[in-house]
């Protein structure tokens, strides 16, 4: 199904461009309409389409080898969907799913090269979407590589505080790849101090040193032994 314009004006990215440049993005794109958990693209798939995200909300997300899935990034409206992907001419490193029923405007992505990736109203926010993503990837990789558990909590209460009470601990545990019983736990320590629970938490996680591998805090041999 073809976008309306008054869909395409509403977008952010394409509300400047002019009559015809609107009909011209028309031709190119497709509406596609997904239900909840619905499959959007798999990992190594070919990325002849641009995705923006016009409703809803769309996870991107790998399986490790255990078979569980490790969420990425979740892009809500007007946000792209692996532009990198697109633009460096590979496969989807990852797969997407709508996480509630969604919309998405799909574009012909050589044909949208031609026309509009160098727009000067285009080009700019195509770019600061491509950093975000290098930088959303930094992010991913101190989560999971250097961040301990609590440490990846703390960061994500401290990155999210606004919005914490719409977010379900399961979501969370998958989003930090992390057993859901452990944010548990930690909210209910948070939830015994109140709002300055939060704080203490988050001081503590990147304050308090953690204890030397080679250290005990129980007997050892050596003291029962002396």
């Amino acid at each position: 199904m073809k976008p309306d314009i008054e869909l395409l004006k509403s977008i952010p990215i394409f509300n400047k461009l002019n009559s015809n440049e609107l009909l011209s993005m028309q031709e190119i794109s497709s509406i596609k309409e997904l239900k909840k958990d619905e499959i959007l693209f798999y990992e190594g798939d070919e990325s002849k389409t641009l995705h923006i995200v016009i409703d809803g909300e769309i996870e991107v997300y790998k399986v490790n080898s255990k078979g569980k899935e490790i969420i990425l990034k979740e892009f809500k409206p007007f946000s792209f969907i692996a532009e990198v992907s697109n633009y460096n001419e590979i496969n989807f490193p990852a797969s997407a799913k709508a996480t509630c029923p969604s919309t998405v405007l799909l574009v012909n992505f050589k044909e949208f090269e031609k026309k509009f990736l160098f727009h000067p109203t285009i080009a700019p926010v195509i770019l600061k979407s491509m950093a975000n993503k290098v930088m959303n990837l930094e992010k991913v990789i101190s989560n999971n590589l250097i961040l301990d558990a609590s440490q990846r909590v703390a960061k994500y209460i401290y990155d999210n505080e606004e919005s914490l009470n719409e977010i379900k601990h399961h979501k969370i545990a998958e989003y930090l790849n992390i057993d859901p019983v452990i944010v548990r736990l930690i909210w209910v320590l948070i939830s015994l101090h109140g709002g300055m629970g939060i704080l203490l938490y988050i001081i503590a996680c990147f304050i308090i040193p953690e204890k030397p591998k080679n250290e005990s805090s129980g007997n050892t041999i050596s003291n029962i032994q002396n």
